[in-house]
C-alpha cells in the first residue's frame, strides 16, 4: 500500500521525455503534484525549463537535461544522471516523438523513415535497456509508453509514423512479457486528438485546405468523439499517470485508447 492511500509511494522518481507545453508538461506536472521527483529530458532546453520552473512551485526540486533519445549515449546520461541525482528510478513515461513525414508510402525517402524510427521506435529502445537494470536491482518499476491511434488506424499518409508506433506497442508487449518476473509493469497509451499546440498546428493547415477557421475544424473534429469533447493533454495525462502508480499494480502489457471514444480498441 502506498503511504496515506496517495498513488505513489514516498521517494518515487520518475523519467519523464518530450517535455513541453502538452502531455510531457502535463505528466510531470501530475506525478509532481503526488510528491514524486522528476527527470524532465527534451531536446528544447527552454521548455524544459519552462515546465521545471512550474514543478518548482510544486515544492518538488526536478533535474532538467537536454536529451535527444535518438542518441543512444544521450539516453543512458539521462539514466545515469537520474540515479545520481535521486539514488532511484520508478518510472519511465517514454512520451518524446517525431511526427513523420506525412507522405505517401509510394514517394516515401527511406532516409527519412530511419530518422522516424530512430525516435520512436529506437529511442525507447536506447532507454528501456538503460533503465531496466536500475529498476531490476531495485525489485520493479513502471514503463508507460506513449503511444498513438495510428498505430492501429492506419490514417492515410502517416505511414512512417504509424508503423513506429505499432513497432513500439509490440516492443512494449514483448518487453511486459520478458521483465514481468524482475517486478516491471510495461504499458501504454493509444492517444487521439489532444488538445493544444500539436492539434491546433496540424489542425491550421487542415482548416485552411477546407476554407474553414481553426475553431471550426477543431468543432467539427469533436464530432467524431462519441462524448462530444476533444480531451485535453491534464487529462490523457492522468491515464499515464494511473498506469505508472501502484493502483495499476496488476496491470501489464496493455495499451488503453484515451480518445474519448474515437475509435474502441
Amino acid at each position: 500500500m502506498t503511504a496515506g492511500g496517495d498513488m505513489f509511494e514516498p521517494g518515487s522518481v520518475a523519467i519523464v521525455t518530450g517535455i513541453g507545453p502538452g502531455m510531457g508538461r502535463s505528466i510531470a506536472i501530475g506525478f509532481a503534484r503526488h510528491g514524486v521527483d522528476v527527470a524532465l529530458a527534451a531536446r528544447r532546453i527552454e521548455r524544459v525549463e519552462s515546465v521545471a520552473a512550474e514543478v518548482r512551485q510544486l515544492g518538488r526540486d526536478p533535474l532538467v537535461v537536454a536529451t535527444d533519445i535518438a542518441d543512444e549515449q544521450a539516453c543512458g546520461a539521462l539514466v545515469e544522471t537520474t540515479v545520481e541525482r535521486f539514488g532511484r528510478i520508478d518510472v519511465l513515461v517514454q512520451n518524446a516523438h517525431h511526427d513523420g513525414d506525412y507522405t505517401p508510402v509510394v514517394d516515401a525517402d527511406p532516409a527519412t523513415w530511419r530518422t522516424v524510427f530512430d525516435v520512436n521506435l529506437f529511442g525507447a529502445l536506447h532507454l528501456v535497456q538503460r533503465v531496466v537494470p536500475v529498476m531490476g536491482r531495485q525489485g520493479g518499476g513502471s514503463i508507460v509508453l506513449v503511444n498513438s491511434g495510428a498505430a492501429v488506424r492506419n490514417p492515410p499518409r502517416m505511414a512512417a509514423y504509424a508503423a513506429s508506433k505499432s513497432a513500439l506497442a509490440t516492443v512494449g508487449r514483448v518487453l511486459a512479457q520478458e521483465v514481468g518476473p524482475l517486478g516491471i509493469r510495461v504499458n501504454g497509451v493509444f492517444l487521439g486528438p489532444v488538445e493544444g499546440e500539436n492539434l491546433s498546428r496540424m489542425g491550421a493547415g487542415a482548416a485552411d485546405a477546407a476554407g474553414i477557421s481553426l475553431d471550426e475544424w477543431l468543432a467539427i473534429k469533436a464530432t467524431e468523439m462519441p462524448l462530444g469533447f476533444i480531451p485535453t493533454a491534464d487529462q490523457c495525462a492522468e491515464t499515464v499517470l494511473f498506469l505508472a502508480s501502484a493502483r495499476a499494480a496488476p496491470v501489464t502489457g496493455q495499451h488503453i485508447a484515451v480518445n474519448g471514444g474515437q475509435w474502441a480498441s
